[in-house]
């Protein structure tokens, strides 16, 4: 009997070890179920890795003794939580506090410091608005509480929603958020990293616009928006791009256009075809140079002005009107996926690409003017008609029937 309990009191200590090629001390411990298991302490004091491993063997032996009642522990996030507590005493006590904070606190103070354009910025704090307002009330717990469980139930909560490739870019964003947080050590493995993507094999593919589409499109625009469109068929420019420009991005004499992009930060000088240059000498120009070029497009947010460019789609009959899919929601008693459209203001990005390419200019021209980072972006703004394929086929190829050798 004595050798039996000498035998248990060894599988129900604790010990700490270094492994190769790891610099944080290993705490091995036996678990509830009498399992041995091993668990980084996050630091490379022995003595502080030493007291935490004693720690999670001390919580792990009441669980065995069920002294760990559902009155005190009531989930495994709490039990979590409780070892995490210990290791913040652990450090307290050696002078190291460390930073605790909730999880909205983190996703917060993440994104009031991240630095992107505008757009970019907007989307992100709607992104984590709406992750955090699917945790409540969990978003108010400590940030070790959250686990890759939740992510989970939120990229499934996403899904019939919003695209795919939306959803995945939700994921992307707190990716990022909680590699700060994993470092910090708040997390041995960033929880979100154990979250799959969706699968986008059938992800929405934009196109350009035909000539007969845009004929359509500018007989129903407005005057600031035939500018705008005009500009983003011979510039490539973004809509929000467009949406900044003023007389001082205008050089005249030399037919040139300067711009800071939004997206890149990169500053563009670009020429004025000729068909554009017409177009922006009858307008009314007035004698300040910081009077906007479209100025209907003016106060208003990118996505705002998507949802107009939108609609002037729906009145050319080249795509539904979103009020239209709204009405059939309303009759459907439910909310679906808004069907994506084939084109948008961005969609004159590929046309600019596309009639660049058609015309024979090399792609590394295209690339220079469109701000495109690599041949692979490119691609997939560039769409080659099929009379310039026809016309880059080499009329007749030598037969080779007589060189093939015979059997």
């Amino acid at each position: 009997m004595r050798r039996l309990n000498v035998i248990l009191d060894c599988y129900t200590t604790s010990s700490v070890h270094k492994l190769t090629g790891k610099p944080n001390w290993i705490c091995f411990y036996t678990d509830h179920e009498g399992k041995r298991r091993c668990k980084s302490t996050l630091t490379t004091n022995k003595q502080e890795a030493e007291r935490i491993c004693n720690e999670i063997q001390n919580i792990e032996n009441k669980a065995r003794a069920r002294r760990l009642t559902p009155e005190r522990v009531q989930t495994p996030e709490r039990v979590h939580k409780v070892i995490s507590q210990v290791v913040a005493d652990v450090m307290e006590s050696l002078g190291i506090p460390i930073e605790r904070r909730t999880i909205r606190e983190h996703f917060e103070g993440w994104i009031s410091t991240k630095q992107a354009s505008p757009g970019t910025l907007a989307r992100y704090q709607q992104i984590v608005r709406r992750f955090l307002g699917f945790l409540e009330p969990k978003a108010n717990k400590d940030l070790s509480s959250l686990v890759a469980e939740d992510i989970e139930r939120y990229r499934d909560a996403l899904q019939g929603t919003v695209a795919p490739t939306s959803v995945n870019v939700h994921l992307k964003v707190i990716r990022v958020c909680l590699e700060l947080a994993t470092r910090k050590n708040t997390f041995d493995k960033n929880p979100a990293r154990l979250v799959e993507n969706l699968p986008t094999n059938d992800r929405h593919q934009r196109r350009g616009f035909t000539l007969a589409e845009l004929k359509k499109v500018l007989t129903v625009c407005g005057d600031d928006w035939r500018t705008a469109v005009l500009l983003g068929i011979y510039t490539g420019l973004r809509l929000g791009d467009i949406q900044a420009l003023t007389w001082a991005n205008i050089d005249l004499q030399n037919t040139e256009l300067t711009i800071r992009t939004r997206t890149t930060g990169r500053v563009q000088i670009l020429p004025i075809a000729k068909s554009l240059l017409r177009h922006i000498e009858s307008l009314p120009a007035g004698y300040d140079p910081k009077a906007p070029l479209c100025p209907a497009l003016q106060g208003n947010t990118v996505s705002w002005l998507s949802n107009q460019f939108h609609e002037i789609l729906a009145s050319a009959g080249l795509v539904q009107s979103r009020g239209d899919h709204q009405k059939k929601e309303g009759k459907a008693g439910r909310t679906s996926r808004r069907q994506m459209s084939p084109v948008s203001f961005h969609s004159l990005r590929h046309t600019a690409t596309s009639l660049l390419k058609n015309a024979g200019v090399s792609d590394v021209i295209a690339r220079d003017i469109f701000c495109h980072d690599s041949e692979a972006v490119s691609r997939n703004y560039t769409h080659i008609d099929a009379e310039t394929k026809r016309n880059r086929v080499p009329p007749a190829l030598p037969s080779l029937a007589g060189r093939v050798p015979s059997a």
